[in-house]
């Protein structure tokens, strides 16, 4: 609920910074939030040293060198392909070239030997479910981000608001998912991710065929409800998916894959602002609501496939405690069994 309150919240007040202030105040304004988010960790987040007879494990340095400018060489592509409307450019190729070598680099890093644990065990991809459940986070942020970015240019250009206007106009989106998401994620404890996830990707993939259909008489009564209903859906996938990634991890490894479930999420949606950027562009050729609707039609793409990756995830889960890790060497996943009430992962689930 807090994380989807960001769709409401912050198209909001960047519309009331546009509209009186510098644009330079769009990043200015982070630093007065860092400062009071850096001063609630001091005082809230408590310490959690290891136990004197805990290993603590080193960090994966050359991986951190390798993936974190890998993926940004990769946006970066995208992004000059959206800026330039064409991919034959070096402008384009050479950082794509960057990305593939620093990503194949960080692949063959990982899967070595070493003493060191790698930043991210790929390994952790020969479980189906945990790969379902990151594909289902990516592709959600994907088709958020990409509407994020894309409604306000709508109601900006084919309907002449205002930036604080778009920003009103786009909130709809952010309840509707503020809404779902402690429903749906408490209702995953008794019915399962994926009958969940199935449905709540059938309503967002609806509303962005909406969409498709939007024009510059549409009333903004019926694009308002889209969003909402958008959000919903978004919203009903979202929390499912995180609860399956808790509950058929084994507990030592749910901090590694919560951290790729959000990595993921993170890249998709700086993806889904490229590509629509690009698709906006190379479509519409000067035509608002052509552009729009070709966006649209880009992230119903993006739902129908992860309706797709949605059919592997776990269903119902079965009433046992959590069976020992015995998967981590040989691709298989560990049993859909839920959590006891007092370990921290049935905590996050919650």
């Amino acid at each position: 609920v807090v994380g989807s309150s960001g769709p409401v919240l912050g198209p909001v007040v960047g519309g009331i910074i546009l509209q009186g202030l510098s644009w330079r105040w769009m990043f200015l304004v982070n630093i007065p939030i860092g400062i009071v988010a850096l001063v609630l960790a001091l005082r809230t987040v408590p310490k959690d040293a290891p136990g004197s007879d805990a290993p603590v494990a080193r960090l994966d340095i050359t991986g951190i060198a390798l993936i974190g400018p890998g993926v940004a060489a990769g946006v970066l592509a995208l992004s000059q392909a959206a800026e330039r409307a064409a991919f034959a450019t070096w402008q384009v190729l050479v950082p794509l070239a960057a990305a593939v070598l620093l990503l194949g680099g960080y692949a063959v890093h990982a899967l070595g030997a070493r003493r060191t644990a790698p930043l991210i065990d790929l390994r952790l991809f020969t479980r189906r479910s945990f790969s379902a459940s990151v594909t289902v986070g990516a592709l959600v942020g994907l088709a958020t981000f990409a509407f994020l970015f894309a409604l306000p240019l709508y109601y900006q250009q084919a309907r002449g608001h205002g930036a604080f206007a778009s920003a009103l106009l786009l909130a709809p989106l952010g309840v509707g998912s503020a809404l779902s998401m402690p429903l749906t994620g408490r209702l995953s404890d008794r019915l399962g991710s994926r009958p969940l996830v199935l449905a709540g990707g059938v309503v967002a993939a609806l509303s962005a065929l909406a969409f498709t259909r939007a024009g510059a008489d549409t009333p903004e009564a019926l694009t308002a409800l889209a969003a909402f209903t958008l959000g919903l859906g978004l919203g009903s996938v979202g929390a499912p998916t995180i609860a399956s990634l808790y509950r058929t991890l084994p507990s030592a490894l749910v901090p590694q894959g919560s951290s790729v479930l959000y990595m993921l999420n993170q890249l998709g949606a700086s993806v889904g602002i490229a590509t629509v950027a690009l698709v906006v562009q190379t479509a519409g050729d000067g035509d608002a609501v052509r552009g729009f609707r070709a966006a649209a039609w880009t992230v119903a793409i993006a739902l129908v496939v992860t309706l797709a990756a949605a059919t592997q995830l776990p269903g119902r889960p079965e009433p046992r405690q959590e069976a020992p890790d015995t998967s981590a060497d040989t691709g298989t996943d560990a049993p859909d069994a839920p959590l006891s009430e007092t370990t921290p992962s049935a905590v996050a689930t919650r």
